[in-house]
């Protein structure tokens, strides 16, 4: 997560909080006790680390924000179309954590850059093959286990 990501989280759920008249502790007791009171004050002064996307659902909830909100602000993500609330979003949440797994690990984000750089006809072959060669390897674990 940028510094620029963390300051725009933080700003955010301070003038939430304050909007709303939270404390520390009324966010964590929304959340369900899945944030400690200690988080969110990391989160406000900008030392929390690893967020997480069950964290920021959480946040969400202490806060009783929009999910998809919190995590666009979060992720320094430019606001799309809004959608109803009822709507489910888990795509989007899917790919956020994708796109989390690909900021951490090298070789995925390695992986990632060179896909980009294909036409959209390569990209749909790299695909095809992924898909086999995931498949032979799910093929694999099968026997080993049964044998």
């Amino acid at each position: 997560m940028s510094n620029s990501s963390k300051q725009a989280l933080s700003e955010y759920v301070a003038r939430v909080m304050k909007e709303k008249h939270l404390s520390r502790r009324d966010v964590k007791l929304r959340s369900g006790g899945e944030i400690t009171d200690s988080y969110v004050s990391g989160i406000i002064n900008g030392s929390a680390k690893n967020l997480s996307i069950d964290k920021l659902k959480a946040l969400a909830r202490g806060l009783r924000v929009r999910q998809m909100e919190l995590i666009r602000v979060a992720f320094g993500l430019s606001e799309g179309p809004q959608l109803p609330a009822q709507e489910d979003q888990s795509h989007n949440l899917v790919l956020l954590d994708i796109t989390k797994k690909v900021v951490v690990s090298n070789d995925v984000a390695e992986i990632a850059q060179e896909v980009l750089r294909l036409s959209a006809a390569d990209r749909a072959i790299v695909l095809r093959y992924i898909k086999k060669l995931s498949k032979g390897e799910r093929k694999t674990h099968r026997k080993r286990k049964s044998g």
